[in-house]
């Protein structure tokens, strides 16, 4: 099962792969950094730039926890490991000889290869659970509950890397891709600012699509020529002239 989201009380929470076997649960936290990192006390730090983050192993010890307590809600009970799976070919980390929860790229194989010499059949208690998590996957609103009331001015303006999920200080004016200081996530430009251009639609659909807009929305740091450009490419002119806007 992918990209599950789910809630447990007031607390919604998002689990990127799940599958389940007669054994276990397996729960795995999907990342695309790129670049070499060393693991330091919960953080991961590019070893080029020392810039440190939370690492993702703290999420998913997070939403394991979640995930079992719903389970007990409903009754249902099943072991619960999981991983953190990084899939980026040029991904490094090093001193992690002491967590068991972390895939590499080159690893993955190895690790299915023993997760289907270990599969027994499932039985209907199985079947049970993954009917459940789907309906109540269905039930659930991601990102809209609880959302505390916002304007637009109080929004800090950005690029905000699809990988670690920080601010982006700037981007090369020729280049084609973007590439996060931070944790090495490569992006191609023109996807970075659709991507954008969608947040902005889902936050303000009150507000016009406009090549100002999504300039200011980008924190002014991506050229409005290439911002005008995937507009008219994604979306339609519903006018002309200094007040034209895309719908």
């Amino acid at each position: 099962m992918n990209d599950l989201p789910l809630a447990i009380g007031s607390t919604d929470f998002q689990i990127d792969a799940l599958i389940i076997t007669a054994q276990e649960i397996l729960l795995y936290e999907v990342k695309n950094y790129g670049g070499e990192y060393i693991y330091n006390d919960g953080f991961l730090v590019s070893i080029p730039s020392g810039i440190s983050f939370h690492s993702p192993t703290e999420r998913i010890n997070r939403h394991t926890s979640l995930l079992r307590s719903l389970l007990e809600t409903h009754q249902m009970s099943l072991p619960i490991k999981s991983f953190v799976a990084f899939v980026h070919p040029e991904f490094m980390l090093y001193d992690v000889e002491n967590i068991q929860k972390i895939l590499l790229r080159a690893t993955l194989p190895k690790h299915f290869r023993k997760l289907n010499a270990q599969l027994e059949p499932l039985s209907a208690k199985h079947f049970l659970l993954a009917k459940t998590l789907c309906e109540l996957s269905a039930q659930t609103k991601p990102y809209l509950n609880g959302i505390p009331e916002y304007t637009y001015e109080m929004c800090r303006k950005g690029i905000i890397c699809l990988g670690c999920e920080q601010f982006i200080p700037e981007i090369e004016l020729k280049s084609k891709f973007c590439t996060c200081q931070a944790c090495g996530h490569k992006e191609r430009i023109s996807t970075l600012i659709s991507r954008h251009v969608l947040e902005y639609k889902r936050l303000f659909p009150e507000r016009k699509l406009t090549t100002s807009a999504i300039y200011d929305w980008c924190g002014g740091i991506c050229a409005a020529r290439r911002i005008r450009s995937v507009l008219q490419k994604d979306y339609k002119t519903a006018s002309t002239g200094r007040g034209s806007y895309y719908i």
